[in-house]
């Protein structure tokens, strides 16, 4: 069993897994592009979202400049309509100066009609003329004409005199009229101009500053554009790495396939050697101890017999009901798969004399039949016999293996290793 072991070592041995060491430089290689064009694409976004917020600020320097050069606009007319009313003001207070002007022509005519007459009346009053130009009057009806004349005379220059005064004060009223609203609106015309010179300098400033947005755009769009072509290129470095790293991984694996093969092959060769080995060596070993373990059992089952006929019941009969109800539906251990995965953990076999650990079995009190199955497997009564980590499954225990239940009759070295490995006994 020991140089099965040993066998079954070197055979693991030659189990080596094969990496590239092209394979990894190239998977670095293919990890760091793909790094590049993450942090790449991130700064792609980065400018992207720039683009966007200058885009949008852009927008509303754009908007607010039409708006300021709608309000200019509309200053604009504002300030020609001022302009043409200041005109007509100007005009109106021109007709109104003409008109002024005859008036004191008129005043003055008026003024010295009056300081004729007056000086007429007062030259003829000196000397008693209205006196005698009414004591004069060749009847009373001349005397009342002559008297409603005189009074004609001042009612008239009194009418004129109030006339006079009246339209000189209506133009006068006109005139300050008209000059206040044509100063009026030069104040509005002022401030209207003052407005769109303000206006005109923030529009200035908007305009430009449009100009500035549309700059970094123009900027942002050609670093985005140097990262799109940045990113087709690492995206093609890629491709390329990615194609050569599936490359370098299919001859790895067809190597590692190759190397498997020939393991195997090796594994193969070293387990029939060590097999033809073990068996000569098994076969010299029952040449040796068969008759002693003929003869053991023999009579073990002897007494086993003895017993069971006393007693009317045999010990397997006993054991069949619970054996016999197993079922496994598994791997199997067999000759070919000299290790398997089975019920209870890891399964191997050994074919050695089990005269000895048949008497230790007696010596428990065991008196189950010693016998070989038609498949190679040593029985004892209805159980497998198997070898056991004895502290995990203590002698005499009953386990299930893959090739029915099993009953612990013996242990081995294996079992430090691994405490829940079955060592099957087989006659392989």
């Amino acid at each position: 069993m020991k140089k099965r072991l040993a066998v079954l070592a070197l055979a693991a041995a030659l189990m080596v897994s094969s990496v590239s060491v092209f394979a990894e430089t190239t998977q670095e290689r293919l990890n760091a592009a793909k790094q590049a064009q993450y942090q790449t694409a991130g700064q792609l976004q980065t400018t992207q979202d720039r683009i966007a917020v200058l885009e949008s600020k852009k927008g509303e320097t754009e908007a607010y400049l039409k708006e300021l050069n709608d309000q200019m606009t509309s200053l604009s007319a504002e300030i020609d309509d001022l302009q043409k009313q200041y005109a007509e003001k100007q005009r109106e207070l021109d007709a109104i100066g003409v008109e002024l002007g005859k008036a004191r022509i008129e005043e003055e005519k008026q003024r010295k009609n009056m300081k004729l007459r007056i000086q007429y009346m007062y030259e003829n009053s000196e000397q008693n003329g209205l006196l005698e130009s009414l004591f004069s009057a060749e009847s009373f009806s001349d005397l009342l004409n002559r008297a409603d004349n005189i009074k004609n005379i001042s009612d008239y220059d009194k009418k004129m005199l109030d006339e006079y005064n009246a339209i000189c004060e209506e133009i006068q009223n006109a005139e300050a009229k008209a000059e206040a609203e044509q100063a009026e609106i030069a104040k509005v015309e002022k401030a209207s101009e003052k407005k769109k010179a303000e206006m005109q300098e923030l529009a200035e400033q908007t305009s430009a500053q449009v100009a500035e947005y549309a700059a970094n755009i123009e900027d942002q769009e050609s670093v985005a554009a140097q990262l799109v072509s940045a990113i087709q290129q690492q995206e093609a470095d890629i491709q390329v790495l990615t194609a050569a790293v599936e490359e370098e991984i299919r001859q790895a694996e067809a190597a590692a396939a190759a190397a498997e093969a020939e393991r195997q092959r090796q594994a193969a060769e070293a387990a029939a050697a060590a097999e033809a080995e073990a068996a000569a060596e098994e076969a010299q070993q029952e040449e040796t101890y068969s008759e002693e373990e003929t003869e053991d059992v023999a009579a073990y089952e002897e007494d086993s017999e003895d017993t069971a006929e006393s007693s009317g019941t045999s010990t397997s009969a006993k054991s069949t009901s619970s054996a016999s109800d197993y079922s496994y539906s598994g791997t199997v251990l067999n000759k070919r798969a000299g290790t398997v995965t089975g019920p209870s953990g890891k399964e191997t076999y050994y074919n050695l004399n089990m005269s000895g650990v048949v008497n230790i079995m007696r010596n428990m009190g065991n008196s189950d039949k010693y016998w070989v199955r038609d498949d190679g497997v040593k029985m004892l009564g209805d159980y497998v016999m198997v070898a056991a980590n004895l502290d995990t499954h203590p002698r005499g225990s009953i386990v299930d293996s893959s090739l029915g239940k099993a009953i612990v009759c013996d242990t081995g070295t294996f079992a430090y290793s691994n405490p829940n490995q079955l060592d099957v006994a087989v006659s392989w």
